[in-house]
């Protein structure tokens, strides 16, 4: 398993928080932001350029995402399960080309469509109970305000390629990258 920690470098959640989450939904499958049910479901990923280039590439088993608001500069984790027999620097490289290849170009006005009504649904299934409701609720008042999750599909809708690319391009550097491997070895007991 491979681990990479992409740190913004500043504060900017009100700036690249949704297009990251945008990018997020292109390279891993689209998740909501509940906490309490996001995770129970699996993003849908077989069109997810990770996916893809990993898991359908037969480097990976799985291949999955994160990005959650927060009060202070916010962490984009990405995990990589290895398959077995694949040299963990074939898995690292081959993900380090996607990421690049999105902070280079960006995505297609087809990925970002398709990444926006996938995360709409996603907030619409979450919101499914009073209690996931009073979650967020709760959740992002402690990290915002109640503001920023009544106006979450309306920050959505109104992201643009451009936002998605400059987003991508100035947190998805080489520099802000943090790489940790999980290599098991086989113990003698």
């Amino acid at each position: 398993m491979t681990g990479l920690d992409l740190l913004a470098e500043e504060h900017r959640a009100d700036d690249d928080f949704f297009p990251l989450l945008l990018v997020d939904a292109v390279l891993t499958g689209a998740k909501g932001l509940n906490l309490w049910s996001s995770f129970r479901t699996p993003p849908p990923q077989r069109s997810a350029r990770l996916y893809r280039a990993l898991v359908e590439g037969r480097l990976a088993a799985a291949v999955s995402g994160g990005l959650l608001p927060t009060a202070d500069p916010y962490v984009y984790t990405l995990s990589i399960t290895a398959r077995e027999g694949i040299a963990l620097e074939t898995v690292e490289r081959a993900a380090a080309d996607e990421i690049d290849r999105i902070a280079r170009e960006g995505v297609t006005a087809e990925e970002l469509d398709k990444a926006r009504n996938q995360l709409r649904a996603r907030l619409v299934f979450e919101n499914d109970s009073v209690t996931n409701i009073a979650h967020q609720l709760g959740f992002f008042e402690t990290v915002a305000s109640v503001d920023l999750f009544l106006s979450v599909g309306d920050r959505i809708r109104a992201v643009t390629r451009e936002q998605v690319a400059d987003a991508a391009a100035r947190v998805l550097r080489p520099a802000n990258r943090t790489v940790g491997w999980f290599k098991p070895t086989s113990s003698a007991c």
